[in-house]
């Protein structure tokens, strides 16, 4: 398959947006609040396919919408399926999509999803993912033969988690990674911790329900997702943000657990499932040093979530 063809191809669909994309309001952009310690934005499953244009539409929107945006996020975090089927074509078209708004973030985080891995050779994909991650709008990078990442914002930890080996949907966690992901929760002291990882925990944001209540553990990490929690337990303040679930905005997008907390973001490339299901929807999440506040948006449409709407902001303070 010749990946320039197909990249051509999929940037000349771009230029012809459909009659039907309604225009983007500008009367209620996003903010980012200048006393905060940290702004974040973060978007799940952008999954730009070479056959499924619209989606490539939607995200011009919402990368639009970022634009638009009065000052400027400390990250724009994606969390995993940046590309349907993992080729180059779809990460050379993300990369066209977030140059609109390069100038509203400091730097670009991304994760992977098991779209980015399961139809390709493990070692392979993780080389091209660090690679999209070079050519990328201020892409920050990793080692080329891991995914795992552990970044430093702002005073903040950051830990970015990503599959040891190729699965079609859950994900695996050798000893090696566990051993660097608690080792970084434990030497923040119990600071604020983002750790970001594409499938949420087993029986966690609604699950099985947000997977259509399929499966005791599809929609989750599946087998290893126990190995996460136990570490995520023992230590305070850890924020754990996913993707994957495709549903909107909803009563299970926050959950606390104790130690740690889980939140469920919504796709901004495949539709969600929900009332709003056409919708693509992402948090904005600001860190100040009494609580983290986290504030839906409804990216097509250029606005924040209704308050009234459940999880449309969540307030969590901090021990």
């Amino acid at each position: 398959m010749n990946q320039e063809k197909l990249y051509q191809k999929m940037r000349q669909t771009l230029r012809e947006p459909p009659a039907s994309l309604v225009p983007l309001s500008t009367d209620d952009p996003m903010v980012f609040d200048e006393q905060a310690e940290l702004n974040l934005v973060l978007w799940g499953d952008p999954q730009v396919s070479y056959i499924m244009p619209m989606r490539g539409h939607q995200l011009s929107q919402v990368c639009q919408d970022l634009a638009n945006a009065k000052g400027t996020a400390d990250a724009l975090v994606l969390l995993g399926d940046l590309a349907e089927y993992g080729m180059e074509s779809e990460y050379r078209t993300l990369c066209d999509l977030l140059s609109v708004c390069s100038d509203k973030f400091d730097r670009l985080l991304c994760i992977p999803g098991n779209h980015d891995v399961r139809l390709r050779p493990y070692k392979k994909q993780v080389r091209k993912f660090q690679r999209f991650l070079q050519n990328a709008p201020k892409g920050v990078c990793g080692d080329v033969d891991s995914y795992l990442q552990v970044q430093t914002v702002k005073g903040y930890t950051f830990i970015l988690l990503g599959t040891d080996r190729a699965t079609f949907e859950g994900a695996y966690f050798g000893t090696e990674q566990l051993r660097k992901f608690e080792q970084a929760l434990a030497a923040a002291n119990g600071k604020p911790v983002f750790v970001f990882n594409h499938q949420t925990l087993k029986r966690t944001n609604g699950l099985p329900h947000t997977w259509l209540g399929k499966g005791k553990w599809r929609g989750s990490v599946g087998r290893d997702s126990h190995k996460l929690k136990a570490i995520l337990e023992k230590y305070k303040n850890v924020f754990y943000i996913s993707g994957h679930l495709h549903w909107e905005t909803n009563p299970y997008s926050f959950e606390d657990h104790g130690n740690y907390k889980a939140l469920s973001v919504p796709a901004v490339g495949p539709y969600n499932h929900g009332t709003s299901w056409k919708d693509p929807q992402s948090y904005v999440l600001s860190v100040y040093k009494d609580r983290v506040v986290a504030k839906a948006r409804l990216c097509m449409q250029g606005k924040y979530m209704d308050s009234c709407a459940p999880n449309a902001e969540i307030v969590i303070p901090l021990d």
